[in-house]
C-alpha cells in the first residue's frame, strides 16, 4: 500500500509540475492550451492512490503527506499569484501598445507640422531675398537720382550766375556807351571780354587769363566761387 501512495503521490506532483511548466511557457505563448482531461485524470487519479494508500500508511507518512498538502496549497497559490501576474502583464503590454500607438502617431503630425515650417521658411527667405535685391536696385535709382539733382543744380546755378554776369555786363556797357557818347572822347577804351563767356571750371578760366573771376565780371558762376565770397578760381 505504501507503493501505490508513493505512485500517487509522484503522478500527483507531476501534474503540478507539469501546471507549473504549462504558466511558464503560457507567458511567452498566451495561445498555449491546458489538455485538460489527461492532465485533470492524472492529477485525481494520483491523488485517490495517494489516498487509498494513505489509509494504511503509519504516522510518519501521515505527516509526511500532510506536509505534501501544505507545500501543494504553496504550490496552488504560487501558481495563481503567477497568473495573476501574467494578466497583469499582458494588460501592461496592452498599454504600452497603445501608448506607444500614440506617440507615432504624434511624431507623424510633428513631421508634418517640420516640413510644413521648413517650406514656410525657405518662402520667406527667398521673399527676403528679393525684397533686399529690390532695395539695393531702389538705393542705387536713389543714388543715381541723386547724383543727376546734383548736377542739374549745379547747372542750374551756372546758367543763373551767367544770366546774372550778362545782365551786369550789358548794365556797365549801357553806362558806358552812354558815357562815351556825351563826353565825344575820341579816346579809345580797352576791349573787355565778352559778356558771354564761360568758363567750365577754374582751369579753363587760368587758361583765359581770366582767373581770378569777380562777381559780375563775364564767365563768374558759383560753380567757380566754392567759397561764395565773390571771387572764383582764387
Amino acid at each position: 500500500m505504501l507503493a501505490i501512495a508513493a505512485v500517487g503521490l509522484l503522478i500527483f506532483f507531476g501534474s503540478l509540475i507539469y501546471l507549473a511548466y504549462h504558466f511558464v511557457r503560457k507567458i511567452k505563448n498566451s495561445n498555449r492550451i491546458l489538455p485538460k482531461k489527461p492532465f485533470y485524470s492524472a492529477l485525481i487519479g494520483g491523488l485517490l492512490l495517494f489516498i487509498v494508500g494513505a489509509f494504511n500508511m503509519d504516522t510518519s507518512v501521515q505527516v509526511a503527506f500532510e506536509k505534501a498538502q501544505e507545500e501543494n496549497i504553496e504550490l496552488i497559490a504560487k501558481n495563481e499569484e503567477m497568473q495573476t501576474l501574467h494578466n497583469k502583464l499582458i494588460e501592461e503590454n496592452s498599454k504600452l501598445l497603445e501608448e506607444n500607438k500614440n506617440a507615432n502617431k504624434e511624431i507623424d503630425e510633428l513631421v508634418v507640422k517640420l516640413d510644413d515650417s521648413n517650406k514656410l521658411t525657405k518662402e520667406l527667405t527667398e521673399k527676403q531675398t528679393a525684397h533686399e535685391e529690390n532695395n539695393k536696385t531702389f538705393e542705387q535709382e536713389i543714388t543715381d537720382l541723386t547724383v543727376k539733382n546734383t548736377a542739374l543744380t549745379s547747372e542750374v546755378s551756372n546758367l543763373k550766375g551767367q544770366v546774372a554776369s550778362m545782365n551786369t555786363n550789358a548794365t556797365v556797357n549801357a553806362a558806358s556807351n552812354k558815357s562815351d557818347s556825351s563826353s565825344g572822347s575820341s579816346v579809345s577804351k580797352p576791349s573787355q571780354q565778352s559778356s558771354t563767356a564761360y568758363y567750365k571750371n577754374c582751369t579753363a578760366a587760368r587758361a583765359a587769363g581770366a582767373a581770378p573771376v569777380y562777381r559780375g565780371d563775364p564767365g563768374y558762376g558759383k560753380h567757380l566761387d566754392r567759397d561764395g565770397d565773390g571771387v572764383g578760381c582764387e
